[in-house]
């Protein structure tokens, strides 16, 4: 009877133990991954890697934002002093617009062919009377002309009152290698980024030029550097001069686009677009046209 009570104790002991064993090792392996690491200390290792991934870009972009910081500084600086040369621009432009208009009234009257003097006409002049009975009127020559009377001022004629004086022989034209010199001058000054001092070289060339070789050319330039300088109304009456006084320039194009960019800078998106729709249809093939067409689609996409 004891025997079978210890055999007993045995097996009940046999089947526990193991168990126990088992439940304490499957505890332990639930704490920790395949490769046998805890699971805590694996989940904090890929805590920190995110960490470390995360913050590098984030020292990148502080990084980035502190650069372009200091470039709109620089910007900042740079349109200030833009500003204040456009300022002193314009008022050198009004003082040289006053200057200009003095010296253009000086070499129009200058270069304006001399008109002969008014010369009376056979009704205006009165008919000479018959003089009265008892004088004696001195007799004419073959010529016309009444003889010299000695020791008579009265009688004698002036020469200035009979002759007319010799009219002056009208300008020679201008020489078209100064007329050359002169544009080319005008066009370095614009080419250098002297606007102001090509405005006055070109307005003294049409004032001096107003036609012929390269006179339609110069035209567009003052337009062109009046444009620059943001001087729209002048820049404007330049432009139109051109298409009126040179229909058949090759500038033509050129400045009906610039009359076209001035109502957009002006703000007058509907005159804008007509003025370059009309640039496109008059000069399909020309370069204004491209970059009309260019305009357009900026307009399109600034929803103007």
């Amino acid at each position: 009877m004891k025997v079978k009570k210890g055999l007993a104790a045995a097996v009940m002991a046999g089947l526990v133990v193991p168990g126990l064993c088992w439940s304490e090792a499957g505890d332990d392996r639930r704490g920790r991954d395949e490769a046998g690491y805890a699971t805590s200390t694996l989940d904090s290792r890929v805590s920190r890697l995110e960490k470390r991934l995360s913050a590098q870009p984030l020292a990148e972009m502080s990084k980035e934002i502190d650069r372009l910081q200091e470039e709109v500084k620089k910007l900042r600086g740079t349109v200030e002093e833009l500003r204040n040369g456009l300022d002193k621009a314009h008022q050198q432009n009004s003082a040289l617009e006053l200057r200009d208009a003095d010296l253009e009234t000086r070499i129009l009257a200058l270069t304006a062919p001399l008109l002969p003097p008014a010369v009376p006409s056979a009704a205006s002049v009165p008919a000479a009377s018959s003089p009265p009975a008892g004088v004696v009127t001195p007799a004419t020559t073959a010529s016309g002309i009444p003889p010299m009377i000695p020791g008579d001022p009265a009688a004698n004629p002036r020469p200035d009152a009979t002759f007319a004086e010799p009219l002056a022989p009208p300008p020679p034209p201008p020489d078209p290698k100064i007329r050359q010199r002169d544009y080319e001058q005008a066009f370095e000054t614009l080419k250098a980024g002297k606007y102001t001092d090509a405005i006055a070289h070109f307005q003294t060339f049409v004032a001096k030029y107003p036609s012929g070789e390269f006179s339609d050319n110069a035209q567009y330039w003052l337009g062109e550097a009046h444009y620059v300088n943001r001087d729209y109304v002048v820049a404007r009456e330049a432009f139109r001069k051109l298409v009126a006084d040179f229909p058949q320039s090759g500038k033509v194009p050129d400045a009906e686009l610039k009359l076209a960019f001035i109502e957009y800078e002006n703000e007058q998106y509907g005159k804008a677009t007509g003025l370059l729709n009309d640039v496109i249809k008059r000069h399909p093939e020309s370069s204004a046209a491209k970059m009309a067409e260019k305009r357009l689609e900026r307009m399109r996409q600034e929803k103007r």
